[in-house]
């Protein structure tokens, strides 16, 4: 990738995260300037923090004179490796991360190990309970086990108000504790309230109409409306420059096609996928039906994508001989199979764009579960992703 993606992918990550710029900084441009500053293989490091990693760089060290730069990048990459999703210690609270960050200065690159981690996370532990040693051991105890619930519970697919009254009760009577590691999982997927409560309202309604009803790719009122709300970001004007000639491409080739809301999904797009969009539209004439059927599958499956499930990740360890598991939130990445429904038929495509639409509709993990496996089918890829149960 090119230096620009990597600070593209950054931006893009403030915006996702919902980080406020600090105070010190003018405006997302300035940030902008600030990372380009530094060389590709700093900005990739970067790219890869997660949300309290990107938080932390942002208010403390973009923009700051630091000396050792790089090897404060490189503490943070170690850092994120062993407090990260796929690491042994996602165990520990946000609070004790947040000390383990606040005190980097103080920690070798050759320290940072799970051992040396642990111990500090310890530490915060004890400077907040306080109290002789043996109280502060069984508190800290019991507080890394609940934070291990917690983290299992979620990621089963319990809600936070279900998780703290389980905890509630486990603070009560710790003999608790044990049951909560073999509650059954729930159904999983991530949506926001209000299309949560849209969804199963039509849940109801289709029940009762026949299955075979199609809506129109402009008609689904407000359940479609709620998934175009739901993925309107800002984009940085760079990025926006390029949807907007892109946009202005098509448009001109497709004419009264682009409708409204095409037009609203199409610029949240990355303009790499928009290019994509607009060659296959280009080799498209505009009266036959394969141009429908294009700009709906470009239409329903950026939606689908930004419906979050849990998912499974098997990746095998490079420091490692055995492979590691890990589960976290995630879109389902269909325009993946953008490639492969170009050789399909009209009657085949037109039946995937049906079958998202109704998901649209009704999301289920189960329903873009099938789709996903349909297209993976179709693909011959080697890897992807194995929902959870």
């Amino acid at each position: 990738m090119e230096k620009a993606d990597y600070i593209q992918m950054i931006l893009d990550n403030i915006a996702v995260f919902d980080l406020s710029i600090p105070d010190r900084f003018n405006s997302i441009e300035s940030v902008q300037t600030l990372l380009n500053q530094y060389d590709t293989k700093i900005l990739k490091i970067i790219a890869g923090f997660n949300q309290g990693f990107l938080k932390f760089f942002l208010k403390d060290y973009l923009g700051e004179s630091v000396d050792d730069f790089e090897e404060l990048i490189e503490k943070l990459e170690k850092l994120s490796y062993l407090l990260g999703p796929m690491g042994n210690l996602t165990y520990l609270s946000p609070n004790q991360v947040d000390y383990v960050l606040n005190n980097i200065d103080q920690l070798k690159i050759e320290e940072i190990n799970e051992k040396k981690i642990s111990m500090m996370a310890d530490k915060q532990l004890e400077d907040e309970f306080g109290g002789s040693a043996p109280q502060y051991s069984q508190a800290q105890s019991l507080e890394n086990q609940i934070s291990s619930a917690k983290f299992y519970l979620r990621e089963i697919g319990y809600e936070a108000d279900e998780i703290n009254e389980k905890i509630k009760d486990v603070r009560d009577d710790p003999s608790k504790l044990d049951a909560l590691f073999n509650l059954p999982p729930k159904e999983i997927y991530n949506m926001p309230p209000e299309l949560e409560e849209s969804a199963s309202g039509s849940a109801s309604s289709q029940a009762s109409s026949s299955p075979d009803t199609e809506e129109s790719s402009e008609s689904g009122g407000d359940i479609i409306e709620d998934h175009i709300q739901s993925i309107q970001r800002d984009i940085s004007d760079e990025r926006a420059k390029k949807v907007n000639e892109i946009i202005q491409d098509i448009k001109d080739h497709v004419k009264d096609k682009m409708t409204q809301n095409y037009e609203r999904v199409y610029r949240q797009m990355h303009p790499d996928r928009l290019k994509r969009a607009y060659k296959f539209l280009k080799d498209t004439k505009h009266k036959h039906e394969r141009m429908d059927l294009y700009l709906e599958w470009f239409f329903s499956t950026h939606l689908l994508e930004n419906i979050e499930l849990k998912v499974e990740h098997w990746q095998v360890s490079s420091q490692a001989s055995h492979g590691n598991v890990g589960v976290y939130t995630a879109g389902t990445s269909f325009s993946r199979y953008d490639p492969i429904i170009k050789d399909f038929s009209d009657s085949k495509l037109s039946k995937v764009i049906k079958i998202a639409r109704k998901i649209l509709r009704n999301p289920s993990k189960k329903r873009i579960q099938k789709l996903g496996q349909d297209l993976i089918a179709e693909t011959g890829f080697d890897e992807h992703l194995y929902f959870t149960d």
